[in-house]
């Protein structure tokens, strides 16, 4: 903490927390994100997030990210890769972390480091920029970075960070080369807007279709304020797992597959395998075992279990391969059968 903001986030097997969150500055008005997405994480923290004019006189120790890179690389956690999540606590591609991204990117590099890195965003930082980082990354090192783009099929008013900024972003990160992730985050059935996630499986499946994530939302009794506060629908969410990651619910988030299927099946896309957290993202770019989940060639044996039932040891065998057919006869199997009608019961 400095002056009560949590700048380093540890690995906390009691919190299901299993990276490093690196926040190497203060949330004044300069550096706190300006999106305000309604579901932010950040409403859980009031004492700092809401009053960013607090750190307006404080001063961040000037070799601040050496001592946090030092913390992270003499823990156990850090030296066996355990991810290293970049400015969690406000947008890390905003003007004002832009800089200080490419700075600890280049820092790790130099210290020889050998983590996941994960950098999550709702912003094109232009084209410049992300040459940038496409040479930074060309450099030798151990690192296995992904850019996660969030981007949600989310009806009006939960965030206001452009749509075709982001479809742009994704986009232009394929072209360059750079790893990404369309992170479908966060999910909730109440808020879901089927159309416009017809729309962007459109527009980016024909991209990023082996590189798509579904998650949940993170909710607290603080972000269900802000959400009624606004005039927004909250939720339906375990208070049991209050700053946690609520789980989707099995029909809905077979609906949401299916339709990415039947989109890509339309498109001639081939699907890689939908995932279900930013490790199997990692590790689905950059063919690494998944740390949360146990050594594998691709794939997370836990996303593994749930997708197919089984584990394969390698992304190429064909046990793998007679998985993913038979999973796209059986969902084009189901498209074809007739809609069910609802009962008189449930239309009354």
């Amino acid at each position: 903490m400095v002056s009560g903001f949590p700048v380093l986030g540890l690995p906390d097997a009691a919190r299901a927390v299993k990276y490093f969150s690196l926040n190497p500055f203060l949330p004044d008005n300069h550096n706190r994100c300006p999106i305000e997405c309604a579901y932010c994480v950040c409403h859980q923290d009031g004492s700092w997030h809401h009053r960013p004019e607090t750190f307006a006189g404080v001063q961040a120790p000037a070799d601040l990210m050496d001592q946090l890179l030092d913390i992270i690389l003499a823990s156990s956690e850090g030296r066996a890769g355990f991810p290293i999540s970049l400015c969690d606590f406000s947008d890390p591609f905003i003007p004002a972390h832009r800089e200080r991204v490419l700075a600890i990117l280049q820092a790790l590099i130099d210290r020889g480091a050998q983590n996941l890195v994960y950098i999550t965003t709702k912003v094109h930082p232009g084209m410049r920029f992300l040459r940038r980082l496409r040479a930074l990354l060309a450099q030798p090192n151990g690192l296995r970075v992904t850019v996660f783009v969030s981007l949600p099929p989310l009806r009006e008013g939960y965030e206001r960070a452009s749509v075709p900024g982001r479809v742009r972003l994704l986009q232009d990160l394929v072209a360059l080369g750079i790893p990404c992730c369309w992170y479908l985050r966060p999910l909730t059935e109440d808020w879901y807007d089927e159309e416009l996630l017809t729309r962007l499986a459109h527009e980016l499946l024909p991209h990023v279709s082996h590189h798509v994530i579904l998650s949940g939302i993170v909710m607290s009794a603080e972000v269900e304020a802000v959400l009624q506060d606004r005039g927004l629908v909250v939720p339906t969410w375990d208070h049991g797992l209050a700053g946690r990651k609520q789980h989707l619910s099995p029909k809905f988030e077979h609906h949401v597959r299916t339709l990415l299927a039947t989109i890509a099946d339309e498109l001639g896309v081939a699907m890689g395998p939908v995932m279900g957290h930013r490790l199997c993202g990692t590790n689905g770019n950059h063919a690494y075992g998944c740390l949360l989940c146990a050594r594998q060639d691709r794939y997370c044996q836990h996303f593994q279990v749930q997708q197919f039932g089984t584990t394969i040891q390698s992304v190429n065998s064909p046990h793998l391969q007679r998985l993913l057919q038979r999973q796209r006869e059986e969902m084009k199997a189901a498209r074809q059968q007739p809609a069910l009608l609802p009962s008189e019961e449930e239309c009354s």
